[in-house]
């Protein structure tokens, strides 16, 4: 857990403090030259502070760690993208979680808006690099001595038209056959308490879990998805949080979290998925249940030099699967065509994840698995199993 800190607007006053923690935490990482000239640096990066202070198009903070400045932190917010221009944590206070948390929060606010955010790495700072490879972030450019780096959240793949050809009534994930056992087992691992979804989307079994009686609440990173949602139940029936549900807090407790239809997947590193097993356990009642729909990994069809699989082929449809087995990455290639020669593709990212490291995932946020079925209807789970429905049981003392 990060120590306690705050944000506030930097003043005037703080352009020297400014200046000194970046120049310490600079030379805390050994990136400072032989022949560093500390006092012209110094004075060039207090004016330029006081300029990012005067400057509307960006936002300069001092972080606060026990009430006392500690840490710098630059943000410039667009159109298209949230821009973080510079972190820096004095050698104090590094190593206490500060700056996971506050790119944490700068993600989720990236993901309600539905864009990116980009920061700048300078490639003699392997540690910062790691930092941002670990919480997601992929190169995609360069700028002079720096790389620039992206994370991107699952709002633009979930996009408006994504979420208005997503429901099919009647057919696929909606027919009767898959939605009534969900539901059925949903409700009877409720016992009588409340539910949060986590990755609501249109409210596929949210609506008619609410439906059986079960009081639902839901976590949505996608706005669109959500407004799908809105259509058939309102904010009163079903409440929905925006953000993601690896770290925001929906109010009030529960008995039962559960997340369906392999979603878990769509966090990208394996913190992420950690911290939404914590995030579930900050929900729920002692006692309560967690429940993870989830594919098996399919490496075992995947041949040796061949890093792509063929998951579905039929007419106007086929689904290729291509992996990164060493950061356990799979990228989904959805192709849709008709009778003509053109083709439409949609791509969606995953992290894929063992049953044997989804085991480890709940026992570090204080859960131990209670059942592991190969459907929602019971069956047992084989080596054979393509999927497997999870149902972890929160520890009394937790």
């Amino acid at each position: 857990m990060a120590a306690s800190y705050s944000i506030r607007p930097a003043v005037a006053s703080d352009a020297a403090f400014l200046a000194d923690v970046t120049l310490a935490a600079t030379r805390a990482q050994g990136r400072l030259a032989a022949d560093f000239d500390e006092t012209a640096w110094h004075a060039g990066f207090v004016e330029w502070s006081l300029e990012s202070i005067d400057d509307p198009s960006t936002e300069l903070n001092v972080v606060e760690v026990d009430d006392r400045p500690a840490g710098r932190l630059r943000i410039s917010r667009t159109p298209a993208a949230v821009e973080l221009n510079g972190i820096q944590l004095h050698p104090d206070v590094q190593n206490r979680g500060i700056g996971t948390a506050i790119i944490t929060e700068l993600q989720s606010e990236a993901g309600t808006r539905g864009v990116p955010l980009e920061l700048h790495v300078e490639r003699d700072n392997p540690d910062a690099r790691r930092l941002y490879e670990r919480l997601g972030f992929h190169k995609t450019g360069a700028d002079g001595a720096e790389d620039i780096m992206q994370w991107t959240s699952g709002t633009q793949l979930w996009n408006a038209e994504v979420a208005r050809r997503y429901d099919t009534p009647g057919t696929g994930m909606f027919a009767p056959e898959v939605l009534g056992p969900t539901v059925d087992r949903l409700a009877e691992l409720a016992d009588g308490g409340r539910a949060l979804e986590f990755a609501i989307g249109t409210g596929r079994v949210a609506v008619p879990l609410s439906e059986r009686g079960v009081p639902v609440s839901g976590v949505e990173l996608s706005t669109a998805m959500l407004a799908e949602l809105r259509t058939k139940v309102d904010e009163a029936a079903i409440p929905v949080v925006v953000g993601d549900m690896s770290v925001v807090r929906a109010a009030g407790e529960f008995s039962l979290v559960y997340l369906v239809f392999n979603t878990i997947s769509n966090l990208l590193t394996q913190e992420q998925q950690v911290a939404c097993f914590r995030n579930a356990a900050r929900h729920l009642t002692p006692g309560g249940c967690f429940v993870i729909e989830l594919w098996v990994p399919e490496l075992r069809r995947l041949p040796p030099g061949t890093p792509a699989t063929v998951g579905v082929a039929e007419p106007g449809y086929i689904l290729l699967d291509t992996y990164d087995v060493l950061n356990q990455h799979v990228v989904s290639h959805h192709f849709h065509f008709g009778e003509g020669t053109r083709a439409e593709l949609g791509r969606s990212p995953h992290r894929y994840i063992w049953p044997a490291e989804l085991d480890l995932m709940g026992q570090l946020a204080g859960f131990t698995l209670e059942s592991r079925h190969a459907d929602w209807h019971g069956a047992p789970f084989t080596t054979e199993s393509p999927s497997h429905i999870s149902v972890y049981r929160l520890t009394m003392e937790a």
